[in-house]
């Protein structure tokens, strides 16, 4: 009787071991969360017309979207891997201004007391030479109902404002313009101003522990102004630029996001559809200047985003291989490749990644 007992007790025991060992073989989730959180609504930028739905399919897949205006613009702002403002010249605002939540980080202003008031000024990084201007009070009223509730504002001065000055116009944009992220670009010296008055700093000159703006030979026709932060490494980071009428390229320049064409170029290739050439783009090429590229497709030719008229092989060749280092002057190739090597980014950043199997 005790022997049946414990050999019905060793089954059971046993059977326990099984069950209990075969439950925790695999606790693994049927389904992972996406390491990176990716909406799939539509960027509010981008046009939903019918006339633009089949290029718009091919611009999707290089990153790229066209606007209701006809702009080819970066699908979504995080592209550009740093903050893009877009900089106010005038009341005349792209449609997409608005609509902008997934393009631009807000927007930036230079503006001058003139004539007993302040108003938006058209001027360069240096406010050498003042283009146009208008009030600051209309600007507010167009630009206002345009306002998302992310938007930063970034206002900057005349030089060598005073600090009676700088009160005014502090006291005019909280009026105008009230955006509760606003930062104001000013000499180190008045910084604590700003502060004082609630809104954040912008300094003329580097300093730890704010942004400030860079000097004209860090900006570029796309982007107008340049603004940078001291780093860990205590080197200058790009923390945000802006940009008035090329957006794409100014983006571009900050990281080259487009991707690699899906379709190879040949020279037999027969179809000159605008989503076909779209498709056999290469990533250097000038995306808002379509027309411009069908054109020059049938010649085995396309337009790079810094204005030159190359071969579709020559992009071929310089991606099968880095040889730069390897070919003579008196190679076709040498010049371009000497041309292009400011366009080489250095810095290298070191990301997580979840890499999951598709079935």
């Amino acid at each position: 009787m005790i022997s049946r007992q414990f050999s019905l007790l060793f089954v059971l025991g046993l059977c326990s071991v099984l069950v209990v060992s075969g439950c925790a073989v695999d606790k693994r989730p049927e389904a992972y969360s996406n390491a990176i959180v990716v909406s799939s609504a539509f960027p509010a930028h981008g046009s939903s017309q019918p006339q633009y739905a089949a290029v718009q399919s091919a611009l999707l897949n290089r990153n790229l979207l066209i606007a209701d205006n006809g702009d080819v613009l970066p699908v979504m702002k995080s592209m550009c891997e740093t903050d893009m403002l877009y900089r106010v010249t005038s009341t005349n605002l792209p449609s997409y201004v608005g609509r902008h939540q997934d393009l631009f980080a807000g927007f930036y202003l230079d503006v001058a007391f003139v004539n007993g008031s302040w108003k938006v000024v058209n001027t360069d990084n240096n406010f050498a030479q003042v283009n146009s201007e208008f009030e600051l009070s209309l600007l507010a009223s167009v630009l206002i109902p345009r306002v998302t509730t992310s938007d930063v504002f970034i206002v900057r001065p005349q030089p060598n404002i005073g600090a009676k000055a700088l009160k005014d116009l502090l006291a005019s944009v909280q009026s105008l313009l009230p955006v509760k992220r606003t930062r104001f670009v000013v000499e180190n010296k008045l910084a604590k101003q700003v502060e004082q008055a609630g809104f954040r700093a912008v300094l003329e000159h580097a300093a730890a522990k704010y942004w400030y703006l860079g000097d004209t030979l860090s900006t570029s026709a796309a982007q107008d102004r340049t603004f940078f932060a001291i780093n860990s490494s205590a080197n200058a980071e790009l923390v945000a630029f802006a940009t008035r009428s090329q957006p794409l390229m100014a983006c571009m320049q900050a990281h080259n996001f487009v991707q690699p064409p899906s379709k190879k170029f040949n020279i037999k290739s027969k179809a000159i559809d605008l989503p076909s050439v779209v498709s056999m783009l290469p990533s250097n090429a000038d995306f808002n200047q379509l027309s411009e590229q069908q054109k020059l497709f049938s010649s085995g030719k396309y337009l790079t985003i810094n204005g030159d008229v190359l071969k579709y092989s020559t992009y071929q060749k310089l991606q099968a291989g880095s040889r730069c280092s390897r070919l003579s002057p008196s190679d076709p190739l040498y010049k371009y490749c000497e041309d292009r090597k400011q366009d080489v980014s250095a810095d290298f950043k070191r990301r997580k990644a979840t890499m999951r199997k598709q079935d």
